[in-house]
This record gives structure tokens, C-alpha cells and sequence, in this order.
């Protein structure tokens, strides 16, 4: 696979394998906010590489640094935010991956025809088994 450069509700995701596990780069600028979520299908990990990330779950907020790993079961609630001044470096994998691969794309497609609203999200996500709350 050729690497991808997605644009995931304003942020670059770089796409690096989608076939048996999705695997991609997620430079998270400043401010960028992922809200409590769960998937139905896919698990997911976040793998902090560089920066500090505030993850959101059920049990409140904590903060990763460098070298953190969070995984999150299928079903499992969990969320982040970029509350520093720098760009989090994260690798983010999902097994097996194919519905978040193809939600990232969706959000790709749809954010070149025009900024995406909540609602827009929200129904993008419901298409591939993600839901917020």
C-alpha cells in the first residue's frame, strides 16, 4: 500500500497499512478534541510517541506522555484532547481495522466539499459502528 494522507476532522492521519491491522501516524495539533466514543467492531490502541495527551474515558481523564500505550476493547468509552501548545505525535493501530480505516476516509471525502458540523460526524461515525456518548 502507498501511504495515504487522509484529513481527519482537521487533523493529518498518514495511513501506513489497512490490510490485517489498520496502522497510521496522527500528528494532533493544539486544541484538537476527540470526543468520548466507542467502537463495535474494531480495538483500538494510541501510542503516544512525542507530546502530552489527555485521554478520556469512563474513569475520568489522565494524562500520556511519551511511550504511553492505551488500548480500548470494542465497546469500550474513550476520547482525547490536545490541551498543550504542541503537536502530539501519536501511531494509532486498530484490529481488524477496516471500519475505522474506511470512517477515516469517509470524514476525508466528505471534509473536501466543506467544513464538517457535529451532526456530520456523528452520522459519518453510526455508518461504520462508531458512536458517541
Amino acid at each position: 500500500m502507498m501511504t495515504e494522507i487522509l484529513d481527519v476532522m482537521g487533523a493529518e492521519m498518514i495511513v501506513r497499512r489497512d490490510a490485517g491491522m489498520f496502522v497510521a501516524e496522527h500528528p494532533v495539533p493544539p486544541g484538537y478534541f476527540v470526543p468520548p466514543h466507542q467502537h463495535d467492531h474494531d480495538e483500538e490502541t494510541l501510542l503516544v510517541m512525542e507530546g502530552e495527551l489527555t485521554l478520556i474515558g469512563e474513569g475520568g481523564e489522565t494524562k500520556a506522555g511519551p511511550g504511553a500505550c492505551c488500548t480500548f476493547e470494542p465497546g469500550q468509552l474513550h476520547g482525547f484532547r490536545n490541551d498543550t501548545d504542541g503537536t502530539v505525535k501519536l501511531v494509532v493501530l486498530a484490529s481488524p481495522g477496516v471500519q475505522l480505516a474506511e470512517m477515516f476516509r469517509h470524514f476525508d471525502r466528505a471534509a473536501r466539499k466543506g467544513p464538517l458540523t457535529p451532526p456530520d460526524v456523528m452520522a459519518i461515525a453510526a455508518e461504520y459502528g462508531v458512536t458517541f456518548g
